[in-house]
């Protein structure tokens, strides 16, 4: 039936007999001729078709935040953020270039303030420890098992679905020291979690490489990262896969999750609510400790980024009570200027960022204008 708006205001659109069809797209009403498509199935029709499955599944893997940054870039372009990923992956594809990048993403933690928590004392309730303050979610945390506690060889930042290991593991049941069985190429650390409504069972974190026999302690900047985050609370289970005794041989191992969540009061207060839980054994000991950074959370900071010496925004956000700003930007599309302000402070401006670097996970501290 076809559907057009007359003068009246009724709206009509689709097929008039083999006249032609109305349609409308992103607001724009069109007539286009009405044709039976032709199917030939050559193979060059497959291969391309082919192409266009392959840029549908990466979109569909991309998190909000990814498809948002494309959204950004349709800007002006009259398409969305979808078509644009297709119409890029099909140029590509085509012309045998390199494929769009999954775009790289990360959180900011905006702080006005932040301080040093040393060696707070733990007590444990059933393998769950209360802190005093909210640590920044940026691989902040250090934990001090206490006499007789096991070490936890494996941290996660379960708002960021951040991984540290903060020594290096030696063996396949976890140990940093003396193993019992050494590691060996092609041993897997893994994690079993549930986030956002998934549960995700055994995602190889890291894969021990040819040459060598651990998996190395790991910097910021080559943080291991879950696919999904933020990971929920008590769900966590940490393993080492051992390939030389075949399929389905995974050592559970010590690792320990950390969590914060920060609420603000009518008065502009924080309050803080945070934990950490050991995935494994629950520590017993009355001297273990942790050290750590604590800030307190701005608000309502703007987040703009910018193509590099240009006007063309592909990113602006607000941070929220607890002063997260989450973000992501294009490879393809570096480099980036990067502007965060808030009124009553002085601004924090970065020239010719990288995409990497614009969006890693990082506390910025912003300074009151006196």
């Amino acid at each position: 039936m076809v559907k057009i708006t007359n003068v009246f205001g009724d709206r009509y659109s689709g097929q008039t007999g083999q006249a032609g069809v109305f349609a409308k797209w992103k607001g724009r009403q069109y007539r286009r001729a009405y044709v039976i498509p032709s199917n030939p199935k050559t193979t060059m029709q497959k291969v391309i078709r082919g192409y266009f499955e392959n840029a549908i599944d990466a979109w569909h893997a991309y998190s909000g935040l990814q498809r948002l940054v494309y959204s950004y870039l349709a800007t002006g372009l009259v398409m969305s953020g979808f078509n644009l990923l297709v119409r890029r992956w099909m140029i590509a594809a085509t012309k045998k270039l390199d494929l769009p990048l999954v775009p790289f993403k990360g959180i900011k933690q905006i702080a006005s303030a932040s301080e040093t928590n040393t060696d707070e004392v733990l007590t444990w309730d059933t393998g769950v420890a209360e802190l005093v303050n909210a640590p920044a979610q940026i691989g902040s945390l250090l934990y001090t098992p206490g006499t007789d506690d096991e070490e936890c060889p494996v941290l996660i930042d379960l708002d960021m679905g951040d991984v540290r290991v903060p020594v290096a593991i030696m063996g396949t049941a976890g140990e940093t020291s003396a193993p019992v069985e050494a590691l060996t190429p092609k041993d897997q650390l893994v994690i079993s979690y549930t986030a956002q409504g998934r549960t995700v069972t055994r995602e190889i974190l890291y894969t021990v490489p040819t040459g060598e026999s651990s998996i190395p302690i790991t910097a910021l900047i080559d943080q291991l990262r879950t696919k999904y985050a933020p990971v929920d609370f008590a769900s966590v289970v940490f393993e080492i896969f051992d390939e030389s005794l075949g399929e389905d041989n995974y050592a559970v191992i010590e690792g320990l999750e950390i969590v914060a969540n920060i609420t603000t009061l009518a008065d502009t207060t924080p309050t803080y609510s945070a934990k950490i839980k050991a995935t494994k054994t629950a520590p017993v000991a009355a001297d273990g400790t942790a050290t750590y950074v604590s800030y307190t959370p701005l608000a309502d900071a703007k987040l703009e980024l910018t193509k590099q010496d240009t006007s063309f925004i592909t990113w602006r956000r607000y941070s929220d009570l607890a002063g997260y700003q989450p973000i992501a930007q294009t490879y393809e599309d570096q480099s980036y200027d990067w502007t965060l302000s808030a009124g009553l402070y002085v601004s924090v401006i970065k020239a010719a960022q990288s995409a990497k670097d614009a969006t890693k996970h990082e506390l910025v501290e912003m300074t009151a204008i006196s």
